[in-house]
């Protein structure tokens, strides 16, 4: 666990629709609020997968580390304009057609 989500375990969820008690809302209106245990919480963040370097397979990490550490360094290359040399192209063809996920 985090440090953040240690900070947040303490802290009610907010609701929406809800006024803050500065807007002048009359207070009989407003709805109680409940804390989720940080069981509740633990169990609704692994429900939904996400891809990302963590999960990704090691062929996919591999061929993102070759063509970030060759970027970097060549002064052909400028990515954000999407301008390679011919070895920079070859690691970003080969960087975007490795799957992310393996296929179960």
């Amino acid at each position: 666990m985090s440090l953040l989500s240690g900070l947040l375990d303490h802290m009610p969820p907010s609701i929406a629709g809800i006024a803050s008690p500065i807007s002048g809302s009359r207070p009989e209106v407003r709805q109680r609020q409940m804390v989720a245990s940080p069981a509740e919480r633990a169990h609704r963040l692994t429900i939904s997968a996400h891809a990302s370097a963590a999960t990704a397979t090691p062929e996919w990490r591999q061929a993102r580390d070759q063509y970030l550490n060759h970027i970097m360094v060549c002064r052909s290359c400028y990515a954000p304009t999407g301008r390679h040399c011919t070895a920079g192209a070859s690691l970003r063809a080969n960087y975007d057609n490795t799957p992310m996920e393996a296929h179960q």
